[in-house]
């Protein structure tokens, strides 16, 4: 059975479709799912997020909305804002494997590249006597990236 978290991103998704963008009211959707508003957050900043190739916009007050933006049209921008945003500080391996996946399917990297960089940003990879997983797999992945910008292919 599925948690609410998913059945509220499958809702979200669903409605979306195949349309670039969706204005939401974050009120609306907990008094639809019954849940707190802080659920709906959950869902927006782990289900909706630039790792997974779309950008929140929100407005609060009383006429407040939430605007969910599909990134479609890649360009080196994007990769700029992962770097800037995702990869100034220690990140998990499944957020890794998210950016990787999304890369993979804007066709920045191919799927070799993707799956050759992941083998290197596992815990059992990075692994040393200090626990510093999360921020060395955030320096190995914004090193590969750059070099890919740049189109270095020999470092």
């Amino acid at each position: 059975m599925a948690n609410v978290s998913d059945i509220i991103e499958n809702f979200i998704l669903s409605t979306m479709g195949n349309a670039d963008d969706i204005n939401l009211s974050r009120n609306e959707l907990a008094d639809f799912f019954n849940c707190a508003p802080s659920q709906i957050n959950y869902v927006l900043t782990t289900r909706f997020n630039l790792n997974r190739g779309y950008i929140i916009q929100s407005q609060r007050g009383g006429g407040g909305f939430i605007k969910i933006v599909k990134l479609k049209d890649f360009d080196n921008h994007y990769v700029y804002k992962i770097i800037e945003e995702n990869l100034n500080k220690p990140i998990s391996y499944k957020d890794a494997l998210y950016i990787l996946e999304d890369l993979v399917s804007k066709s920045f990297i191919n799927k070799t590249q993707a799956q050759a960089i992941s083998y290197g940003l596992t815990d059992k990879a990075l692994s040393n006597p200090i626990k510093m997983e999360g921020q060395l797999r955030a320096n190995i992945l914004k090193s590969f990236l750059i070099n890919v910008l740049r189109g270095d292919n020999n470092e």
